[in-house]
C-alpha cells in the first residue's frame, strides 16, 4: 500500500499566513512606540502595505491584534521548547532554571509586547483579557513545574504544589522581570540568575 503524502499548505494559505505575520509585526512596533491609544488600524495598514479590511480579515479588530500577540510571544520566545524540559529532566536544580530562562527569553525578545499589553490593559478595560491570558499561561507552566518537583520529592518541607506554583509564578513573572530591568537596571544575565536563585531557595528542599 502506498502511503499518502501529507497535504502541503496551498500558496494562498502560505500567503495569508505571511500577511498575518507581517500585520502582527507592524502592530507590535506601533503599540510599542505609540501605545495602544495612539495606534490606529489605518496606520498599521499603511505600514504593512495592506488595507484596513485585510487586517480585519486576517486578524480582526484592534483589540484582537493585541490579543494575538500572546501567541507571538510563545513562538518568538520558544516557550514550548524550553518548557518541554520539565517532562524529562530529573535534576531539581536544573528544573529550577526553566522559569528563569523562559522569562529572560520573553523579556529579551518580546519585552516590547509585554509592555504594550500592560499599556493596552490600562487603556481599555476589555483588554485586561490580554494580560490575564498571559498570566494564565504563566500559571499553567509554573503549576506543571511544581507538580514535577513534587513528584521528584524536591519541594521544601511544608510546601505543597499550589504554594510552590504561586511562589515560582511570583518570582518569574515577566512583569516582575521588567521591574528588575527597567527600574533597577539589572541585566538579562542578572535577572535570570536572580530568578533561578529565588526558585531554588524558596521552593527546593
Amino acid at each position: 500500500m502506498v502511503k499518502s503524502q501529507p497535504l502541503r499548505p496551498s500558496r494562498r494559505a502560505i500567503q495569508a499566513e505571511q500577511t498575518r505575520h507581517d500585520i502582527l509585526q507592524v502592530a507590535r512596533r506601533h503599540f510599542a512606540e505609540r501605545g495602544y491609544a495612539g495606534t490606529s488600524l489605518r496606520a498599521i495598514a499603511s505600514d504593512a502595505g495592506v488595507s484596513v479590511q485585510t487586517i480585519y480579515d486576517s486578524v480582526g479588530s484592534k483589540s484582537d491584534l493585541v490579543r494575538s500577540l500572546n501567541d507571538l510571544i510563545d513562538r518568538e520566545a520558544e516557550v514550548a521548547a524550553i518548557a518541554a524540559e520539565v517532562g524529562f529532566v530529573d535534576d531539581p536544580h536544573q528544573l529550577a532554571t526553566v522559569p528563569a530562562r523562559i522569562t529572560r527569553t520573553i523579556i529579551e525578545r518580546c519585552g516590547d509586547i509585554v509592555r504594550a499589553g500592560i499599556d493596552a490593559a490600562r487603556a481599555e478595560d476589555e483588554l485586561r483579557g490580554l494580560v490575564e491570558e498571559g498570566s494564565r499561561r504563566h500559571r499553567l507552566g509554573t503549576t506543571g513545574l511544581a507538580r514535577r518537583l513534587d513528584a521528584l520529592g524536591a519541594l521544601r518541607d511544608g510546601l505543597d504544589i499550589d504554594a510552590a506554583a504561586v511562589t515560582i509564578g511570583l518570582v518569574s513573572d515577566p512583569r516582575t522581570a521588567l521591574v528588575m530591568t527597567d527600574v533597577y537596571g539589572l541585566t538579562p544575565d542578572q535577572v535570570e540568575e536572580w530568578i533561578t536563585d529565588a526558585v531554588r531557595r524558596l521552593v527546593l528542599r
